[in-house]
């Protein structure tokens, strides 16, 4: 799999839960699909949702590009093609949990799919001392390489 776009933020916002990882099809327009091929996309702010037994994602963005004379609204709403047995297991396991788009990929077979994981979102206080831990890595690998 070819990865397209990465959603670097969802792993800081958010505690992905590695055991309920999803891949599915996006229902695309064809000018969508050219688009994304050519990385004018962004998941950043994006979020899934479980509505009338189907996933649909919101805020996924695609450049409404005038190359191409069409009109399209860039964030609507986009159905996952999933098979019923994903959508029940996330059904039972959705109680308080988000549903976050990780990565846009494309197959062997140049299919766009989206990878999404089930996450909780992290604390304010958590993030806080993310950063700090970080920061002090940093500070301490700067120490050690400059001594060396």
């Amino acid at each position: 799999m070819k990865l397209i776009i990465n959603n670097k933020k969802a792993g800081f916002d958010y505690n992905l839960l590695k055991k309920e990882k999803f891949i599915a099809g996006i229902e695309l327009l064809g000018i969508e699909v050219k688009l994304i091929k050519q990385k004018k996309v962004s998941i950043k702010n994006s979020y899934c949702k479980l509505i009338n037994n189907n996933i649909y994602i919101f805020d996924m963005y695609i450049s409404n590009s005038n190359i191409y004379n069409t009109k399209f609204s860039p964030k609507r709403r986009r159905k996952l093609l999933l098979k019923k047995k994903e959508i029940n297991k996330i059904k039972k396991q959705i109680k308080n949990l988000n549903i976050i788009p990780t990565e846009i990929v494309l197959n062997n077979r140049n299919f766009i799919k989206i990878k999404f994981f089930l996450a909780k979102s992290k604390k304010k206080y958590e993030k806080r001392n993310l950063r700090k831990i970080k920061s002090l890595e940093k500070a301490n690998f700067k120490k050690l390489y400059i001594k060396y």
